[in-house]
C-alpha cells in the first residue's frame, strides 16, 4: 500500500514522505480504505520499496482491491474515522493520569443515533472498568473530553460498543518508564500539564516528565548522567492506590552511556528542529491559533516537504532563504517534524472579537507608542503601524495591539453616539491628507474633537482642506 492517511498532519502521505519525515508511532497512519491502522515497513530494505502494511489479521488485499492500482488513492475519498482519537496525560496540580477522546460533529451524532458506548478494559475479555455514551452531553465537536483514570492497566483496551474493535495503548510498562512531553514552557510552573508519547523517539531541549508506576529505576538510572537535567524528583500515589515515581528531565546532548540507557527502555534520542512563525502576528481562540492572512512566513530548521512534514502540496510553499520560507493556506495549516509542531488556521478578525486577556480601549485619536506591535484593520487590508504616529480612528477601523504573537490591546472608536459632522471628520482624517494654509474665518459650535483639531490648525498654519470645507458648511 502506498499511500494512507496521516492521522497528526490530516492529510494522505506516501510512504517514502512518511518514512523521511514521521515517526513510526501507533496509530498514527489509516488505511483509506477501510480506515484501520497500517504501519511503514520495509523501511530499511533494499529489496522492497517502503509501503504500509495492516496489522498481522487484517485482510489488506481487498484494500489494494479497492484502491486500485498500486499509487493511486480513489477520487472520492472521504475520512470516515471509525476508530477513537486517543491521547493519554499527566496532570502535575492533581497527580492524575487522563485519557482523552476527540470525536467530529459527524462522528458524535453518528454514534448517538446508534446509541455507541465507549469503553475501557484493563484485559481483553475483561468487563470494562470505564464507559460512557457517545453523545452531545458527553462531547463536544472537535474537542477533547477528557477523562481521571483510576486503574493501571498493561494495556488499556480502548473499544465501542458500535465496531467493538479493541485497540491496545501501552502507556505504562513493566519493564520500561513512560515519557509525557510537558505542554508548559515555564520552568517554574508547578501545575503543568503532559501529553504521552506514543512513538519511540525522544529529542533533545524537550522538558518531559518522566513516569514508571511501582519502580524507581529511572531516576536512580539517569541521576549523574552526563548531558542529563534533572529538575525534579516525586513519588506519588494515584491509578488506584498505584505507587508512581516520576521525575521531570531533559536531555542537552547525546552520549554513548545516555544512549546505551534509552535503548534498553526502547527509546531513541534524537535533535530536535524548531519551526515557528514570524508573520502575520497570531492571536489564541479556543487554545487554536488564527491569523488574518492567507500568507505565512515561517521560521524552520528544516526544509518544507509538501505531503510529507507539512499538510499542503510543494506549489504552496516558496522558499525566502535557507531558513525562511513562504507557505500559502487554503485549508488550515499541520506541520511536524521531529518534536516541531505548528498548527495555523485562518480567520478574518472582526473588531467585535472576543480575545481571552486582551484589553478593549475606546477613543477617537490614538497616538502610536513605542515598544510593542501595532496594526490598522481597516476595509483597505491591514497596516503596520510606527510610534509616534496619530491614527484617527472610524466606526470601520481599529487597531490590535501584540506583544509578540499574543494580542494584548484592542483599540476602536468610543461607541459615544457622535454627530454626522464628528462622523465625517474622523473619516476625512482617516482617508485624505490635502492641506492648505489656515485662515482664522471658521466660527460654529462643534464636538470636542473639531475644537481641538482646529485650535492645532492656529499653531501650525494648516488645515485640511475637506475639513475646511465641512466646517464651513460646504460639505452635506
Amino acid at each position: 500500500m502506498h499511500t494512507a492517511f496521516d492521522t497528526l498532519l490530516q492529510t494522505v502521505v506516501t510512504a517514502e514522505k512518511a518514512a523521511v519525515n514521521g515517526d513510526n508511532e501507533a496509530f498514527r497512519y489509516e488505511c483509506l480504505c477501510c480506515g484501520e491502522e497500517v504501519f511503514l515497513a520495509a523501511q530499511d530494505s533494499i529489496y522492497k520499496a517502503t509501503h504500509f502494511r495492516h496489522k498481522s489479521g487484517n485482510n489488506d488485499k481487498d484494500c489494494e482491491l479497492y484502491l486500485g492500482q498500486y499509487g493511486t488513492i480513489p477520487s472520492s475519498y472521504s475520512r470516515r474515522n471509525k476508530q477513537e482519537r486517543v491521547e493519554f496525560y499527566y496532570d502535575n496540580k492533581t497527580k492524575c493520569f487522563s485519557i482523552s477522546f476527540t470525536f467530529s460533529e459527524e462522528e458524535i451524532s453518528e454514534y448517538e443515533k446508534a446509541g455507541a458506548i465507549l469503553e475501557i478494559r484493563e484485559s481483553r475479555n475483561s468487563p470494562p472498568f470505564f464507559y460512557t455514551q457517545i453523545d452531545p452531553l458527553v462531547f463536544s465537536e472537535g474537542k477533547p473530553g477528557k477523562f481521571i483514570l483510576d486503574k493501571k492497566a498493561t494495556p488499556y483496551y480502548i473499544s465501542n460498543t458500535l465496531n467493538n474493535k479493541k485497540r491496545e495503548y501501552y502507556v505504562f510498562n513493566c519493564d520500561s518508564p513512560s515519557f509525557f512531553k510537558i505542554l508548559s514552557s515555564d520552568p517554574d510552573d508547578e501545575c503543568f500539564s503532559a501529553k504521552w508519547i506514543r512513538s519511540k523517539s525522544i529529542y533533545t531541549g524537550v522538558r518531559y516528565f518522566i513516569s514508571w508506576p511501582g519502580r524507581n529505576t529511572a531516576q536512580i538510572k539517569l541521576k549523574n548522567i552526563p548531558d542529563v537535567r534533572v529538575e525534579k524528583e516525586t513519588q506519588f500515589t494515584t491509578l488506584g492506590r498505584t505507587t508512581v515515581w516520576g521525575m521531570v528531565v531533559s536531555f542537552k546532548d547525546k552520549n554513548p552511556l545516555l544512549d546505551s540507557i534509552l535503548s534498553e527502555w526502547g527509546y531513541n534520542l534524537d535533535a530536535s528542529e524548531n519551526v515557528s512563525l514570524l508573520w502575520p502576528p497570531a492571536y489564541e481562540k479556543n487554545e487554536k491559533l488564527f491569523v488574518t492572512s492567507a500568507k505565512l512566513y515561517l521560521y524552520s530548521t528544516f526544509k518544507f516537504q509538501g505531503l510529507g512534514n507539512i499538510n499542503t502540496t510543494d506549489k504552496c510553499i516558496s522558499k525566502i532563504s535557507d531558513s525562511i520560507t513562504m507557505v500559502f493556506m487554503y485549508d488550515p495549516i499541520h506541520i511536524l517534524k521531529k518534536n516541531a509542531e505548528l498548527e495555523v488556521y485562518n480567520e478574518p478578525l472582526a473588531p467585535e472579537i472576543q480575545i481571552l486577556r486582551a484589553s478593549i480601549e475606546e477613543t477617537g485619536v490614538f497616538c502610536v507608542p513605542k515598544g510593542n506591535s501595532f496594526f490598522l484593520f481597516s476595509e483597505l487590508g491591514t497596516n503596520r503601524l510606527s510610534a509616534g504616529q496619530k491614527i484617527f480612528l472610524t466606526p470601520s477601523t481599529f487597531i490590535c495591539e501584540y506583544a509578540g504573537n499574543t494580542l494584548i490591546r484592542l483599540i476602536k472608536l468610543s461607541n459615544h453616539v457622535e454627530s454626522d459632522i464628528e462622523t465625517k471628520f474622523y473619516e476625512i482624517m482617516s482617508n485624505y491628507w490635502i492641506t492648505k494654509e489656515y485662515q482664522e474665518t471658521i466660527a460654529g459650535i462643534f464636538p470636542q474633537s473639531i475644537k481641538d483639531y482646529l485650535e492645532r490648525c492656529k499653531s501650525t498654519g494648516r488645515i485640511n482642506v475637506a475639513v475646511e470645507q465641512l466646517v464651513k458648511g460646504d460639505m452635506q
